[in-house]
């Protein structure tokens, strides 16, 4: 008798989910590795931090999952963007790059190399490559940073680091990334880069881009699919990057806990003035997509009453077990999990139905019930915000649905392998 045999398909690759590290919520993010089960590919520590997130950076190690070197060099060579604290780094100077500094091969080989000793040594298992802001297709910085990061690659294999992945960050401005003969201008120089994934960095793209942005960034990123490697869609998060996972344009997002979800480049351009001050973590609420500052967030829930609460709270028990108490007192172990849930999530869904999926798991509740939001009985100044976020994802839901039915015969930009499936549990 000839047994009944089921054919198991195997689990797609998980979708791409990795968190900025800063001084703001570090501790939570500890905790939240600590205690859960991860569900999302790596953190992301910027260099200048590494001496102060030693105990984030070992646990990280110790449960397998990526810890990505950021070099900040794209803000080290803007007279806004570079710091004091920057100026140990063995690749920095006491003052912000220039073109001239990476101008001859020994220059180059010297930044590498220090960068590849930094990352060794401190335990990295992947590096953004020392790349720089370009906000022209003729910039000097292109072929410098291809340069770079091939350097990086050869210093890393013949100092005994092959195990670490290179990445790509292009930094670049909206405009050429939406022009498609200055984009594929751009993409010509990258196939020259020895690199093992590309991180987009587009300036002024991030969560609070429109159903427009959204449409262009997807369809820019497609073509950038041809150099062959996993693309990152890096400071962006909310619906804008599930939306470019959704639809195929790159198979991860990164950005911090309800911060970095943007990128922001014109503090670059002039020195700063003054002490600067560090932003705080919001209350993020998903079924609309919205991050309120703590007070307006207490504020939000105290005016609306049971109507905002029952609509709006917390409900899951291994996220918030007091619903909006939790959520309020702990906004970030409530961001971790609930965008770890989403990704992981979209992840589950076949490619060619992940378009009309998200659409009607994600765009059309969240278009609904900010409907409910803005009828609510609130002060003015958050009634305002609601009245923005329920226009906001109207116009999503109807530039979206369009647009899902075209992305089905697109191709899907490939996940980002998880460290351990590049190396195993080794």
């Amino acid at each position: 008798m000839t047994p009944n045999l089921r054919l198991v398909r195997s689990a797609p690759d998980p979708l791409g989910l990795y968190i900025r590290v800063a001084r703001v919520g570090s501790p939570e993010l500890q905790s939240f590795i600590a205690t859960r089960h991860i569900q999302f590919t790596g953190v992301v520590l910027e260099a200048k931090l590494v001496k102060h997130q030693k105990e984030l950076l070992t646990l990280a190690q110790e449960r397998r999952i990526d810890v990505v070197l950021d070099p900040m060099t794209a803000a080290m060579a803007t007279p806004g963007g570079y710091r004091s604290s920057m100026k140990d780094l063995p690749w920095a100077k006491d003052r912000p790059h220039t073109v001239q500094d990476f101008q001859t091969a020994f220059a180059q080989r010297q930044c590498a190399e220090g960068l590849a000793a930094f990352a060794m040594d401190n335990g990295f298992s992947q590096v953004l490559a020392p790349t720089h802001l370009i906000t022209e297709v003729e910039s000097p910085w292109l072929p410098i940073d291809i340069a770079l990061a091939s350097n990086l690659r050869d210093a890393l294999d013949r100092n005994g680091g092959g195990a670490i992945e290179v990445l790509y960050p292009l930094t670049i401005s909206y405009e050429i990334f939406r022009t498609p003969a200055k984009r594929l201008a751009v993409i010509e120089w990258l196939r020259a880069a020895n690199v093992q994934g590309l991180w987009l960095n587009v300036a002024g793209c991030g969560a609070d881009s429109n159903a427009t942005q959204i449409v262009r960034y997807c369809d820019a990123a497609t073509d950038f699919q041809a150099l062959g490697v996993p693309i990152v869609a890096d400071h962006v998060g909310g619906i804008p990057g599930l939306s470019l996972m959704a639809f195929g344009g790159v198979g991860g997002i990164a950005h911090g806990i309800t911060l970095s979800e943007r990128l922001e480049v014109s503090n670059w351009r002039k020195p700063p003035s003054g002490r600067g001050f560090s932003p705080k973590v919001r209350v993020y609420i998903p079924q609309i997509d919205m991050s309120l500052p703590r007070d307006d967030a207490e504020r939000f829930f105290e005016a609306g009453g049971g109507k905002a609460r029952a609509r709006f709270g917390c409900h899951d028990a291994h996220c918030c077990p007091r619903g909006v108490e939790d959520m309020c007192a702990m906004p970030e172990r409530h961001f971790l999990h609930q965008r770890s849930q989403q990704v992981a999530a979209l992840g589950q869904i076949p490619e060619t139905l992940r378009p009309s999926w998200f659409l009607e798991d994600h765009i059309r509740p969240a278009s609904d019930v900010a409907m409910i939001a803005k009828q609510m009985s609130l002060p003015e100044d958050l009634l305002k915000k609601m009245q923005v976020k329920a226009k906001g994802l109207n116009t999503l839901r109807t530039t979206l649905g369009p647009y899902a039915k075209e992305r089905r015969e697109k191709s899907f930009a490939s996940h980002p392998k998880t460290r351990i499936a590049r190396v195993g549990n080794g």
